[in-house]
C-alpha cells in the first residue's frame, strides 16, 4: 500500500505550468506542422486514436518492490502470478502461456526446455532464484510498450540462455542485473532491441549474439562480449574517473578492454572487454567530477548524467556532428571530444537540477529526482529512444518535434507546448502516461493519441484554428478540450473557457464556455460586429472537477474584407464548396448554362482563389469549356505548392462576359 499512498500525495504543479504557459504567449509562436511533417494536414492536437492495450493491466498493490533501488515494476492487475519457491523446480517443456508475473526466489529454478513460454508480466528472480532456456527454448515477453515487461536479477540470482530466442513483439524490453547476479546468453537470437542494465558486482557474458543492443554498465561489474554484434555499450565514467583513450574502429574489433589495467583508463572499477566483435558503438555516460577526453574517435552515445542542485545552460548541440574540439559546457565535469563524430546525445538532470537546453537536437532526454528541465526549439530525433519525465521531475518542452515516443513517469510532470509527435519507429507509438503523473498538451499535434494509465491524468488544450479572420462576422474558433485519467484515478472534466483580448492586452473578454469536452471540433464562436482590425490573442482554460487547469493561447488577425460575395451571374451558377469547412480538400461546384435557343458555344471559364485582402492566392480553371456542370478540388495549398494558413477565402467564378459569382470558404490549416 505505501506504493500507491506514494502516488496519490503528488500535487499538479500547478504556479511551474502557469508560467511556461504564460511566457509562451508573450513569445506568440504558432507552431505549423507541416514543417516538420510532410503532408501531414491534420491540425494541432489532432491525433490518431489507439485501442489503449495495457490500460486495466494494473492494480493497487506491486507485485514485487526489491532492493534494486533504480525503478519501480508497476503492478498488474487480474493475472495469476507464478512462484517458484524454495527447493523448487518448475519445468515447462510444451508450449506454455503465463498471463501474469514470475517470481523465483529462494533457490528455485525456472526451466524452459525446448518450449516457448509466453509472458505477460515480469520475470523476476531473486534470492539465488534461477531462470534457464535452452535447446531452441523460446521467452515471448507480450508486450505492446517500450520497458512494460523485465527480466529482473536481484540478491545472487542467475538468467541463462542457450540456443534460445527472446522476443517482445517487436518492441524494446529491458533486463535488470543487480547484487552479484549473474546473465548468460550463448547463441542465442534477440530479433528485438535488448536494454541490459548491469550494476552491483554482477556478470554479464554473451557469446554468439547476433543483435545484443544497449547495455549499460556500473560498479564493479564484469562484462564479457565475445563473437557478438551490434552492441551499444554505455561505459560509466564516475566520480573521479579519469579517461584519456582513443576507441577502436567500431566496425571490428579484434580485443578491446576498458578498465582501470589499461592505460588511460582510471577510477571506473569495472571491467568490459570485447573479444571478435562487429559494429561495437563506443558510447559514454558520463557523471559529475569525472574527466573524460576522446580523441579520434567515433562515439555512437553521450549520456550525460547532471544530478546536483545547480542550474546548467546549453545551446545548440546537435546529433550527427563532427567535433574538431568540444568542451561539453556543464561546469563539474571535463568532457572533451577532440577530433570525434558524435551520433547522439542523452541529458538526463537529476536530483534538484535546474536544467536549460535551447535549439538542440537530442536521441533521449529524461527528467528525474526533483529536477526542472526547460527545453526550447529542440528536436527529439528518438534514436536513443524516448523523452520523458520521471520521478518527481519536471519538464517542459516547447516549440519543438519529438521524432520518438514521449512519457511521463511516476509523480512526474510533462508540458508539451506547441510541440509536433510523430515517430518514426513502430515500436515507439504508445505515448503513455504511467503512475500517479501528469501529462499536459497545448497546442500539440500527436501523430497516435496519449493514453493515461494508473492513477495519472493527462489534460489538452489546443486552440488549433483561425489564425485569420474578419471584422463584422462570427468565427467558429476550432480546438479541443479534454482530459484522461487513468482507471484508478476518478478526476474527470469540469469547464472550458474560451477569451479574447487586443494584442498584449491583459484584460480578457470570454467569448464562450462549455461543461463538455471537445474532440478537434468547435470550442466556441466568435462575434467580430463592431471589432476594429488588427491583433488579438485567444486564451482557452481548462478545469479538471479538482481545480487544476490548463491554459492555451493563439494569435489571430482580424481584417475588413477587401474582396465580398457576389450574387451568380445570368447564365451560371456557383454552388457552396463542400466541406465547409475543410482541412486537407474540398469541392466546389459550378454550372454554366446556354442560353434559351442558343446554339452550344465554348465560353472562358475561369476560377481563382483570393484571401481577406484580395490577393490572387491560385487560379484553379482558366479554359474554354462547353455549358455544362464541372467539379473543381482544391487541397489549400498556393500557386507555389504551399499550404495557406488558417483562416476565411473566396473563391469567384467568371464565365465569358457575364458578371462574376463570389463565395466564401473556411480553411483549417
Amino acid at each position: 500500500m505505501m506504493f500507491w499512498i506514494a502516488l496519490i500525495l503528488a500535487v499538479f504543479p500547478q504556479a511551474k505550468v502557469d508560467k511556461v504557459c504564460l511566457e509562451n504567449r508573450e513569445r506568440k509562436v504558432v507552431l505549423d506542422t507541416r514543417k516538420h511533417v510532410a503532408q501531414k494536414t491534420l491540425p494541432i492536437g489532432r491525433c490518431k486514436r489507439h485501442i489503449p492495450k495495457g490500460r486495466g493491466f494494473f492494480t493497487e498493490t506491486p507485485v514485487f518492490s526489491g532492493n534494486v533501488g533504480v525503478q519501480y515494476i508497476e503492478p498488474l492487475n487480474k493475472k495469476d502470478d507464478l512462484y517458484i519457491g524454495t527447493g523448487d523446480t518448475f519445468l515447462i517443456d510444451t508450449n506454455y502461456v503465463q498471463n501474469g508475473n514470475i517470481i523465483i526466489y529462494g533457490d528455485g529454478v525456472l526451466i524452459v526446455d525446448s518450449a516457448k513460454l509466453s509472458l505477460s508480466g515480469h520475470l523476476v528472480a531473486a534470492n539465488q532464484g534461477q531462470a534457464i532456456f535452452r535447446d531452441n527454448a523460446h521467452l515471448h515477453f507480450n508486450q505492446y510498450y517500450v520497458g512494460q515487461y523485465y527480466v529482473w536479477l536481484v540478491d545472487t540470482s542467475k538468467f541463462e540462455a542457450a540456443d534460445a530466442t527472446i522476443d517482445a513483439n517487436g518492441v524494446m524490453h529491458y533486463a535488470q542485473i543487480h547484487d552479484n547476479c549473474t546473465y548468460i546468453a550463448k547463441r542465442t537470437t534477440f530479433p528485438d532491441w535488448t536494454f541490459r542494465k548491469v550494476f552491483d558486482r554482477s556478470t554479464l557474458i554473451l557469446e554468439d549474439v547476433y543483435h545484443v543492443g544497449d547495455l549499460m554498465v556500473d560498479d564493479s561489474c564484469f562484462v564479457h562480449f565475445t563473437r557478438c554484434d551490434t552492441l551499444m555499450h554505455w561505459l560509466e565514467t564516475p566520480d573521479g574517473s579519469v579517461i584519456d583513450i582513443q576507441f577502436p574502429d567500431p566496425d571490428a574489433v579484434s580485443h578491446f578492454e576498458f578498465s582501470e589495467a589499461v592505460p588511460g583508463v582510471d577510477g571506473i572499477g569495472y571491467t568490459f572487454i570485447a573479444d571478435t566483435c562487429w559494429r561495437c558503438w563506443w558510447s559514454l555516460e558520463t557523471w559529475p567530477g569525472c574527466s573524460v577526453t576522446v580523441h579520434n574517435s567515433e562515439i555512437r552515445g553521450s549520456c550525460l548524467r547532471i544530478p546536483g542542485s545547480d542550474t546548467f545552460d546549453i545551446y545548440g548541440i546537435t546529433n550527427y556532428h563532427f567535433h574538431p574540439d568540444l568542451l561539453v559546457p556543464l561546469s563539474d565535469r571535463h568532457l572533451e571530444y577532440i577530433n570525434t563524430y558524435v551520433f547522439w546525445w542523452n541529458w538526463y538532470p537529476m536530483e534538484n537540477t535546474v536544467f536549460n537546453i535551447d535549439s538542440c537536437v537530442f536521441g533521449e532526454m529524461i527528467g528525474r529526482g526533483n529536477s526542472i528541465t526547460c527545453a526550447t526549439r529542440c528536436t527529439h530525433d528518438g534514436a536513443t529512444i524516448t523523452l520523458n519525465s520521471s520521478d518527481s521531475a519536471f519538464v517542459s518542452f516547447v516549440d519543438g518535434v519529438s521524432l520518438g515516443y514521449v512519457s511521463s513517469y511516476k509523480r512526474s510532470t510533462l508540458l508539451l507546448i506547441n510541440t509536433c509527435v510523430t515517430p518514426i519507429w513502430p515500436y515507439q507509438s504508445m505515448n503513455l502516461a504511467h503512475g500517479h503523473s501528469y501529462f499536459l498538451a497545448v497546442n500539440s499535434y500527436f501523430e497516435y493519441e496519449p493514453e493515461a494509465m494508473d492513477t495519472s491524468l493527462l489534460m489538452v488544450a489546443a486552440i488549433d484554428s483561425p489564425s485569420t479572420g474578419m471584422i463584422d462576422t462570427t468565427i467558429d474558433i476550432y480546438g479541443s478540450a479534454w482530459i484522461d485519467a487513468g482507471p484508478f484515478n476518478s478526476i474527470t472534466f469540469d469547464r472550458c473557457e474560451l477569451y479574447w483580448t487586443p494584442e498584449g492586452d491583459s484584460i480578457w473578454t470570454l467569448m464562450d464556455e462549455s461543461t463538455s469536452q471537445v474532440y478537434n471540433d468547435v470550442i466556441g464562436i466568435w462575434n467580430t460586429f463592431g471589432m476594429s482590425e488588427g491583433g488579438y490573442d485567444l486564451r482557452l482554460t481548462i478545469w479538471d472537477d479538482v481545480g487544476d487547469s490548463l491554459k492555451a493561447f493563439r494569435n489571430i488577425s482580424l481584417q475588413s474584407l477587401g474582396i465580398e460575395e457576389q450574387d451568380n451571374p445570368e447564365g451560371s451558377y456557383l454552388f457552396q464548396n463542400y466541406p465547409n469547412p475543410f482541412r486537407e480538400k474540398t469541392v466546389i461546384s459550378l454550372e454554366s448554362i446556354n442560353h434559351v435557343d442558343a446554339a452550344v458555344t465554348w465560353s472562358q471559364h475561369s476560377i481563382h482563389i483570393y484571401d481577406l485582402t484580395g490577393r490572387l492566392v491560385r487560379t484553379l480553371v482558366d479554359e474554354k469549356r462547353e455549358p455544362g456542370r464541372y467539379l473543381v478540388r482544391w487541397d489549400g495549398r498556393d500557386k507555389d505548392g504551399k499550404f495557406m494558413p488558417s483562416g476565411i477565402y473566396f473563391y469567384k467564378l467568371k464565365v465569358g462576359d457575364e458578371s462574376s459569382r463570389t463565395r466564401k470558404m473556411l480553411f483549417l490549416n
